[in-house]
């Protein structure tokens, strides 16, 4: 048992030097983005949502929804949110990624896939091979835990 809870500890250190290594290297998208971390974090919840209402914005962010107005305001000034009606009660709005949030952020996401690639491809393929099953095994404990946990939440 405490042999697994080494190895948990190192896998973790791991994971967290991995983290280090690529945060290290600032992609140009990254560093001329003109958005606060809040505005990015808000956009990045909106896109994968889909379309939102600003309460739930809000709870995402840990803030009220008043402290969303200007976030939304600034991220509607770029032309990377847009407030839509919503189609079951008018009164109120949504949010949506438009056209050009999703292709800064698809912009974004390319960058750190080209970034990530080019490190794998320093490894040998027996070492991508066993790279891939151990995140496969990773991924599959993930998913696992998380039926778990909405099991608990319903």
């Amino acid at each position: 048992m405490k042999e697994k809870a080494e190895l948990i500890k190192q896998i973790i250190e791991l994971q967290q030097q991995v983290n280090r290594f690529l945060g290290q290297y600032a992609p140009e998208a990254w560093m001329e983005l003109n958005l606060t971390i809040a505005q990015l974090k808000s956009l990045f919840f909106i896109a994968s949502e889909g379309a939102i209402n600003f309460r739930k914005l809000a709870a995402a962010l840990g803030v009220t929804p008043s402290n969303v107005t200007g976030i939304i305001d600034r991220l509607v000034e770029q032309g990377l949110v847009s407030r839509v009606e919503n189609p079951e009660d008018r009164r109120m709005l949504l949010l949506q990624a438009t056209d050009k949030g999703e292709a800064l952020l698809a912009n974004l996401r390319e960058s750190s896939i080209s970034h990530l690639s080019d490190i794998l491809d320093r490894l040998n393929p027996k070492e991508l091979s066993s790279l891939a099953r151990g995140l496969g095994a990773l991924v599959k404990a993930a998913e696992t835990s998380r039926g778990e946990n909405k099991d608990e939440d319903d």
